[in-house]
Formats: structure tokens, sequence, C-alpha cells
């Protein structure tokens, strides 16, 4: 009795030790409220007169310019993001849900070829719109206490990393998507600090591929 006893509280501690949150905890009220201002800042850098460097943002450009310009190319890739889609669709009622997250992000990334056919600078406008954002963020924290938001900040900064690698690469879609993801993260600081989501980049893809759909 007694062993199975002190298995269980083992099996107890362990269970809790795995489910401890790496940054020390829940986050505190006043990281939150930190999270809700630098949350500002990012979307203030992001917007823009003309529909800002959001995923949304860009969408929207497209949409409106494809209203008075002609362009085949980027018809052509919105042509393919919605056949993508209406793959997707099928896939997700035979319940093939691999493929249909397979043909989500195929149509993610027809959207953002067709905005880098129309704006060919964007991957790099929306890469400085985060660098800017994040710099703006840290000057804003100073010293205070806030390890998630600069754990996520943090990871921002990688995925940069990984964007300007892309870029130099020649692979400006990738590198545009890593960039998109940047930007959302920060502009849903607030919900990734509080709700500490296990892959901050698969919620932040998944709010980005249900933009136009």
């Amino acid at each position: 009795m007694h062993k199975r006893i002190s298995i269980a509280l083992a099996a107890l501690t362990f269970a809790a030790a795995c489910s401890q949150d790496p940054t020390g905890g829940g986050a505190s009220a006043n990281e939150l409220v930190l999270a809700q201002n630098a949350q500002v800042i990012a979307d203030n850098v992001a917007a823009t007169p003309s529909g800002g460097t959001t995923c949304e943002g860009w969408f929207r450009r497209v949409v409106d310019t494809l209203r008075t310009t002609d362009d085949p190319v980027a018809i052509a890739y919105l042509d393919s993001a919605r056949i993508n889609r209406d793959s997707a669709w099928a896939a997700r009622q035979r319940g093939d849900t691999a493929a249909a997250r397979a043909f989500r992000r195929a149509a993610f990334r027809d959207v953002l070829s067709a905005v880098i056919e129309l704006f060919p600078n964007a991957p790099e406008r929306t890469g400085a719109a985060v660098d800017t954002a994040v710099a703006r963020i840290e000057n804003f924290l100073g010293t205070r206490d806030a390890p998630r938001i600069r754990a996520l900040l943090a990871h921002v900064k990688d995925l940069r990393t990984q964007a300007e690698a892309a870029l130099t690469g020649g692979d400006k879609v990738t590198a545009f998507a890593l960039n998109l993801r940047s930007l959302q993260i920060l502009h849903r600081l607030v919900e990734h600090v509080r709700d500490n989501h296990r892959d901050h980049d698969e919620v932040a893809d998944g709010e980005m591929e249900d933009v136009g759909s």
C-alpha cells in the first residue's frame, strides 16, 4: 500500500514538473498590462495609410489594386489559392487533416506570391516593421520583469534571422511568410502571453491562413 502511494506521489510530482511554465509560472497581471501596451506599439508600427503591413493589410491592398489593375500573374496566384482552399475543404470533409493542412498552407503561399507580384518589396517592408516594433517594445519594457514577453521577442528575432536567410537565398515567399508570422505574433501579443501557446507559430499561421478564405 505504501509503495503504491509513493508511486502515485512520484507520478504526480513528475506531471507537475512537466507542466510547469518554462518562464516560471503564469503571466502576472502586470505583465499582461505590459503586453497590452506592447501590442499597441506593434499595431501602431504596422499601421500605414495604405493598409498596413499585417497579413490583412497586404490582402486588402491586393484586392484594391486588382480592382483597377489587370495583373494576370497575380490573378493566377489568387485562382490557385482558391483551388487549394477548395481542396483543403474537400480533404477536411473526408477526414484527411494532414492533406487539408497542406492545401491551406499552399493556398496561403499562393496569396503571398500574389502580394509579391504586385508589391515586390513587401517582404522587406514587413521585416522592417517587425524590427522597428521589437526595438520600440524593448525600449518600452526597459528593465521591467516580463519573462513571457521577452521570450516571445527572442522568438520573433529568431524568425527574422530565418527570414533574412531565406531572402538572401532568393526565397521571397518564405521570407515574407516568416516576417508576417513575426508581425502576427506581435499583433496578438496579449493572447500569446496570457495563453502561453505550445506552438506560437502554428497559432499565428492559422490566424493568417484564414485571411481571405
